[in-house]
């Protein structure tokens, strides 16, 4: 007998057409994690309205094995603006990067739908550093950095560390290459992200940290982002 898993909270993460009418969709669910779905009759034009990305859905799928089969979708509004489509495909393409397959992760579901509803205005950066500390804080993928990863003391104010992947931050001579000293760490801690150099120093090690967690997968979004400056 196929498992039937029924009305469950879902976003849509990615999606690929296939064969003539129908859609292969990476949902993130809320008790579920990350599945994969096919949506049979979904590139037709009655039905694709309800297929779209950072919209809530109440969905119903069977199947035992990875790739489901929705017997149901049910969308409603939420008003993203789009200007933050492509930094919010970014955030879809760590989730799906990230997030175990089959394993709910509660935390980070409503994190990402509070995103999207700060998402109705203008995202600031701050809300995409946010987002990220808390994606791989919560996956494991990030160490405490409020204690000296080689001492396990409290980070110092006036003491300079730098960051090792893996491991967190280590003291270091002020001279040494991408030092920062520890008052900027202990800001960035408390979420100062309107000092610049605390936004730097978050924007920095959080992309240092993905690349090295992705091992060598690049990110669709990113190369649009780029192709889009060079274009400006």
């Amino acid at each position: 007998m196929q498992a039937r898993i029924t009305d469950q909270t879902a976003f849509i993460m990615r999606r690929r057409d296939w064969r003539n009418t129908s859609l292969i969709v990476d949902l993130f669910t809320l008790d579920y994690g990350c599945v994969s779905a096919l949506a049979k009759g979904a590139r037709q034009s009655v039905a694709k309205s309800g297929y779209q990305p950072f919209v809530p859905l109440q969905v119903s799928w069977t199947g035992h094995r990875e790739l489901k089969t929705l017997t149901s979708v049910d969308s409603f509004n939420l008003p993203v603006d789009e200007h933050n489509y492509l930094a919010l495909l970014y955030i879809n393409e760590l989730i799906i990067s990230f997030v175990p397959r089959g394993e709910a992760n509660p935390a980070i579901f409503h994190a990402y739908l509070e995103l999207l509803h700060l998402a109705e205005n203008q995202l600031d950066p701050a809300s995409l550093r946010r987002f990220e500390l808390e994606l791989i804080s919560k996956l494991g993928y990030f160490p405490d950095i409020s204690l000296d990863a080689e001492s396990s003391e409290p980070i110092g104010a006036e003491v300079y560390y730098q960051f090792v992947i893996g491991s967190g931050f280590i003291s270091c001579e002020e001279s040494a290459v991408d030092s920062v000293k520890g008052g900027v760490i202990i800001d960035w801690i408390e979420q100062r992200y309107q000092q610049d150099n605390v936004a730097r120093l978050a924007k920095s090690v959080l992309r240092s940290t993905i690349d090295f967690n992705l091992h060598g997968k690049t990110l669709k979004s990113r190369d649009v982002s780029r192709e889009i400056m060079r274009r400006k």
